[in-house]
């Protein structure tokens, strides 16, 4: 019933847009209070060492959430009935790192091993269990266990006491992988094979998005260094990846030795929230909908270093911010509420927007659409994830591109099921949703100690910031569809 329900409201909204005349309101003039000058001032507090790496659970996470909270209450916006305070709390398990270590050992067993480099050769997984291992190097391709879909990565594959690396993807063959193509599937999966460590062959940057598994470390290690584990058998991770894709089974072993150390404290039961905030809608015969803006606050923390977060996902955060302050200001409101929501934990695996599709408070009424921001810090225009999926939602970015930023790029992806932004979960519910990424620019530093304020442009989050929100104006103050 829910999903029928929200089928024919997004269909009355693709249908209300398609009219001339349905949107009346000036929208340049709606979003003409975003501030390209607000928006790096939001960016430069939200990385600064104040909010230590905004990692979710931590009192860095927590300051950083409250002062948004009070900027959204200080604009003028409404807290939830059920969170007086704008916070709506779910439980995260946190662990603290201390220190971590990976060394290559000779081939020929002569030498001395090599010691590799964070953020260069590997990284431990921020919520890496505690452990040792010294072990030959297994290739489980892309560590998927699937009896329903008739694959085994690990099948004949003897990987006990061992490490095992995988690449990140999945088969391309039109049927849904998204349930095995996620981070905490891969590590569990491994330790139910009784691998001794499992690292993920991609970027070797910091990330949070694991949990604590006993008896098996977690960890990256860049595409670069995984080529050279893989050189003796003449094969790199791309050749590996093609084959993967097309659906081969290629897993074996190495024959090449790791040692690899991480020194952690015990997992922690901490909190973690939502920043949610509302413009109640001036129809009493549609404000029972709300569309939703969104982006993550959170980050990586500040281990080893200080992980700022500019780009990921501080502007994101400051451009909702800017749109939030501009909607306060509307007159008249939109139809339907609009709701601002800053998730937390999407770092550690859209803990927040999970939580907010699963648990929507009722005071807000139902979503009917959700436009999310991640990454809006550099480039030209915006990659619509899922834009495909939803022509009402992206016909409404694009009426309000050409009205407030006609320069402004566009570009609608598919979505197959995959989900790893803030748009998934609700995709799930049934919900149609987008998420917003920053298009035509190089983003810096992505999950390292180098995304900082210096490589933001501003002018870029302004004006993603003014398209979603005259987005979500023209959603909200779109007329009920026919019948």
């Amino acid at each position: 019933m829910r999903m029928r329900t929200l089928a024919a409201v997004h269909g009355a909204l693709l249908w209300a847009l398609s009219l001339p005349a349905s949107s009346p309101r000036d929208l340049a003039e709606a979003v003409r209070p975003v501030r390209t000058a607000g928006a790096y001032e939001t960016v430069a507090r939200l990385s600064s060492p104040e909010y230590a790496g905004r990692l979710t659970g931590t009192e860095g996470f927590e300051r950083a959430g409250r002062w948004v909270a009070a900027e959204a209450a200080g604009a003028g916006l409404k807290a939830p009935a059920e969170f007086p305070d704008h916070l709506q709390p779910y439980p995260v398990l946190r662990v603290s790192m201390r220190a971590a270590s990976m060394e290559l050992i000779p081939a020929d067993g002569q030498g001395e091993p090599r010691a590799l480099t964070m953020f260069k050769d590997f990284m431990p997984i921020l919520t890496s269990s505690a452990g040792e291992v010294t072990s030959e190097v297994v290739f489980a391709g892309f560590g998927i266990t699937a009896p329903e879909l008739g694959r085994d990565d690990y099948a004949g594959l003897d990987v006990k006491g061992r490490i095992v690396v995988v690449l990140r993807g999945e088969p391309k063959d039109g049927r849904d992988w998204s349930a095995y193509n996620d981070s905490h599937a891969r590590y569990a999966n491994a330790a139910s094979h009784g691998a001794a460590a499992c690292l993920l062959a991609d970027q070797a940057v910091a990330s949070p998005n694991g949990e604590p598994l006993t008896g098996t470390l977690t960890g990256e290690i860049s595409t670069a260094f995984a080529d050279e584990l893989l050189a003796e058998k003449g094969l790199k991770c791309d050749d590996l990846r093609k084959a993967l894709e097309a659906g081969g089974a290629v897993s074996f072993p190495t024959g090449r030795r790791l040692r690899y150390s991480v020194d952690a404290g015990p997992p922690v039961l901490s909190t973690g929230f939502n920043v949610l905030a509302v413009l109640p809608g001036s129809d009493p015969g549609l404000r029972g909908e709300c569309v939703v803006l969104g982006a993550h606050l959170d980050h990586c923390g500040d281990w080893p270093r200080l992980l700022p977060g500019a780009d990921d996902n501080a502007s994101g955060s400051a451009a909702l911010l800017e749109a939030a302050r501009a909607a306060a200001r509307l007159r008249p409101r939109p139809a339907r509420s609009l709701v601002f929501a800053w998730f937390g934990g999407e770092e550690m695996g859209l803990l927040g927007s999970k939580h907010l599709a699963a648990h929507f408070p009722a005071s807000l009424g139902r979503p009917v659409a959700v436009l999310n921001l991640d990454m809006v810090g550099a480039g030209n225009g915006a990659w619509v994830a899922a834009g495909q999926n939803h022509p009402a939602i992206y016909a409404a970015l694009e009426t309000a591109r050409d009205r407030v930023e006609p320069t402004f790029q566009l570009k609608a992806g598919l979505s197959r099921g995959e989900a790893r932004a803030d748009h998934g979960p609700f995709l799930k519910a049934g919900i149609p949703a987008v998420s917003l990424f920053g298009m035509g620019g190089k983003h810096v530093g992505y999950h390292t100690p180098e995304d900082t304020v210096y490589f933001i442009t501003p002018r870029t989050i302004e004006a993603s910031a003014r398209v979603a929100l005259a987005a979500a104006i023209l959603l909200a103050d779109a007329p009920p569809g026919p019948g």
